[in-house]
């Protein structure tokens, strides 16, 4: 499951991931994300704490996954992932590839920093 984290301001949105996630999740997920850049003036930053992610629920909630990460591909200023699990920094370095944003790691005890960076500060 995943849920939104209010982070105080329109120019940094935050997401936090839990457990397995679904194809479902991550639909509703893109709904999410079409919602809150709708009325964006600019690109926000995005941080997405994942310290709790254990992975895919299936292939098909893989693949959903993919789809959101390249239909948002250019939507964000930065963004920051916080988590510990070395195979998601691995596949970070995968996305890092798609995005067209600044994107960084940051260790799940470097919550702070990750939404300082992520303001651009």
């Amino acid at each position: 499951m995943w849920k939104e984290v209010n982070l105080d301001g329109e120019d940094v949105l935050g997401l936090e991931c839990n457990g397995k996630l679904s194809k479902r999740d991550f639909e509703t997920m893109h709904t999410w994300l079409d919602r809150e850049l709708k009325g964006a003036e600019a690109k926000p930053a995005l941080v997405i704490f994942m310290a709790s992610f254990e992975g895919y629920e299936s292939a098909a909630a893989m693949w959903a996954d993919m789809k959101v990460d390249t239909r948002h591909a250019d939507d964000f200023s930065r963004v920051a992932m916080v988590a510990d699990q070395k195979w998601i920094k691995w596949g970070m370095k995968a996305a890092d590839r798609v995005l067209g944003a600044d994107l960084k790691w940051f260790d799940k005890d470097e919550r702070d920093a990750a939404i300082s960076w992520a303001r651009g500060a």
